[in-house]
């Protein structure tokens, strides 16, 4: 065979090779968007049985955003429609956040995770129970601080603890706000510049704020209660690490990315951040009875079903739900956000739409969106 007849047939090799490769490629992208298709019209059914007005989400394949949609309305008894850009209260989907920027701190030697916080800065708030002196930044990033949730008097200047520091899970924001305040202490500066010199700016989240933006005001979503009624928008002037970020499922994208392929942290610490440092029981309000499967990290749910693991967190500001989960190994991840007290109704089913995979933390929650159907008719 000569040379032309030879570069003739690797050329016509190659050609086959190439549009198989090329029919392959389609036949996926067909399949995804056939997908995401379905995936519309089954959210659409789920936000009308939850009474839900507006929802964004934010899908993540190959470690990178694949989907991102709005659907419904930012008010139910208006006409502007949910886009991928409308803002929502992320509300405990601040911690990891949060956590993400004491990590950089714990980097740069500013902060020891396993010093007592009170040796930065004592709290007067708790300083009745000494047993607080014993809280570092890790116990509250896992969530052992003692502290409980909140105060039963959020206007009261005392503090009461749980339990010892490091027995157990226990949810609390009141930990976020005092680490908070020890993070102030030891950069100098305002909470709300640490969070945009440090995570929002580095990331491009141009569409979030722990305080309320000007910008927000052209496209944001209205809080509705249980009875669809829309109720006052909060609108925070302070900043708080436990509930007060605004975002976008686009943007909080960006921040789960960021853990997916570390950015901004070092794949080590990124890996601290990640691991177990608490087991959750089977049910949020049961603290006795442990789950095999659940544990959390440093700001963050993890879930081991077999051999997976996923990171999670879910938000709950009343009239604001969302839910974000990351499937590390595949690099996937779902996020999405809701103006109603029925978001978090349906979580199961769009995770089973999205990522597949046993989801125990939708246990811990309590979160089964059949149930939920089932209530909401009885009612």
């Amino acid at each position: 065979m000569d040379l032309s007849t030879q570069h003739s047939g690797f050329s016509y090799r190659w050609f086959f090779v190439f549009l198989l490769i090329t029919r392959l490629a389609a036949a996926q992208s067909t399949n995804d968007d056939g997908n995401f298709r379905q995936l519309d019209q089954r959210t659409r059914q789920l936000m009308d049985s939850a009474h839900v007005p507006g929802l964004s989400i934010a899908i993540i394949r190959d470690n990178k955003l694949a989907y991102s949609h709005g659907y419904g309305l930012t008010k139910v008894d208006s006409t502007q429609h949910v886009t991928s850009s409308t803002v929502f209260e992320a509300a405990s989907l601040s911690k990891p956040v949060f956590a993400y920027a004491v990590l950089q701190l714990v980097e740069e030697g500013k902060l020891d995770l396993d010093k007592p916080l009170y040796e930065y800065l004592p709290y007067p708030d708790a300083a009745d129970d000494e047993r607080y002196q014993k809280i570092t930044a890790r116990l509250v990033l896992s969530h052992r601080s003692g502290f409980p949730n909140w105060r039963k008097n959020r206007q009261s200047p005392k503090l009461s603890m749980l339990f010892f520091p490091g027995k157990r899970f226990g949810y609390s924001g009141e930990g976020f706000v005092y680490l908070q305040k020890v993070v102030e202490k030891i950069t100098g500066k305002p909470i709300n510049d640490v969070m945009e010199e440090r995570v929002l700016k580095p990331l491009g989240m141009t569409n979030s704020g722990f305080v309320w933006k000007a910008s927000f005001n052209t496209n944001f979503a209205q809080p509705h209660n249980e009875s669809g009624d829309v109720e006052p928008k909060y609108k925070p002037t302070q900043a708080n690490m436990a509930y007060s970020l605004h975002t976008t499922a686009n943007d909080y994208a960006r921040f789960v990315l960021a853990l997916l392929t570390p950015t901004g942290l070092k794949p080590a610490t990124v890996s601290q951040m990640l691991s177990a440092q608490s087991q959750l029981s089977i049910r949020f309000s049961d603290s006795t009875t442990l789950a095999p499967d659940l544990f959390w990290g440093l700001g963050i749910g993890l879930e081991q079903p077999s051999s997976d693991t996923y990171i999670w967190h879910w938000g709950d500001n009343g009239a604001f739900k969302c839910y974000v989960t990351a499937h590390l190994s595949r690099k996937e991840a779902v996020i999405y956000f809701t103006n109603s007290t029925g978001g978090l109704d349906f979580a199961d089913e769009l995770l089973r739409l999205t990522l597949g995979g046993q989801h125990p933390a939708l246990g811990f929650l309590g979160i089964n969106w059949r149930d939920e159907v089932r209530k909401r008719v009885s009612k």
